[in-house]
């Protein structure tokens, strides 16, 4: 077990665990818990050893996405704070996260209490099985602050629900609700609670830890050629758009507000 107060993470049995360990925060993510995520799934994907890998959050959400305090502690804020390798930058490190994800060879089950926003929604949806609270919701807000959907939203959730529903949830930027997001077919199940959501992940770990682990890797590879295929040109786009909407005048504002120093 590892256990570096911001992120947990343990491997048992064939079974890789994660857990973002920031209830304080929602479980935001600063750029330094970023880049453990992304280094820890790495290290896990070369592994022959394991069987199924499962993400989640502490406290009650899963993740609230990029630290937006951690961005403009680290611009300095104000007008024109982030220059445009500072913006290729972040937007880079939620790409390689979403990637980190996406190539873990066995299946990735993502267990979402609560909130999962931006980068923390794409983390969450990119997992191959989808499990949730009744009270989780999934919000891509960055239209509300200027930005566009990063993290492959752009062609995860178009994949997933289809072109005219992907647009209202990422043009609109407002909740979808887990039972929602169940009958658009954007997650797999909806529990009820923690606790119900805690038990039918351990059934379904239990479910793919007795299956061939050969047979699992082979089979997400052959429906990731097919359904994933449009993952890197969409995180092409969203790196070359991204990165002129943080150096615009709208999120400048934005981060301005988050850099002023609370009374």
């Amino acid at each position: 077990m590892t256990d570096t107060d911001e992120l947990i993470t343990t491997v048992d049995g064939g079974v890789a665990r994660l857990t973002i360990n920031r209830p304080e925060r929602m479980n935001a993510l600063s750029a330094r818990i970023t880049d453990k995520i992304r280094t820890t799934l790495q290290e896990w994907a070369g592994r022959d050893d394991l069987r199924t890998v499962v993400l989640t959050g502490a406290g009650g959400s899963f993740s609230t996405g990029a630290d937006i305090t951690d961005i403009a502690a680290n611009s300095g804020g104000g007008a024109s704070a982030i220059s445009e390798e500072g913006a290729a930058t972040i937007i880079s490190r939620g790409s390689d996260l979403a990637r980190a994800v996406r190539a873990i060879p066995v299946p990735v089950i993502a267990a979402v209490d609560g909130a999962a926003v931006g980068i923390g929604a794409s983390m969450a949806l990119g997992a191959d099985l989808v499990y949730a609270t009744s009270r989780a919701y999934f919000l891509f807000p960055f239209v509300n602050i200027g930005l566009m959907p990063d993290g492959g939203a752009s062609m995860l959730i178009a994949a997933s629900i289809g072109r005219a529903r992907a647009n209202a949830l990422l043009m609109l930027g407002e909740k979808f609700r887990a039972p929602a997001a169940f009958n658009a077919g954007l997650v797999t199940e909806v529990l009820d609670d923690e606790p119900a959501l805690q038990a039918r992940v351990e059934e379904v770990v239990a479910k793919l830890a007795a299956k061939s682990s050969s047979a699992l890797r082979t089979t997400k590879a052959a429906a990731d050629a097919i359904t994933m295929a449009a993952f890197e040109p969409a995180l092409a786009l969203e790196l070359a758009g991204q990165t002129r909407l943080l150096q615009s005048v709208e999120f400048q504002q934005t981060l301005a507000a988050f850099a002023k120093p609370q009374a």
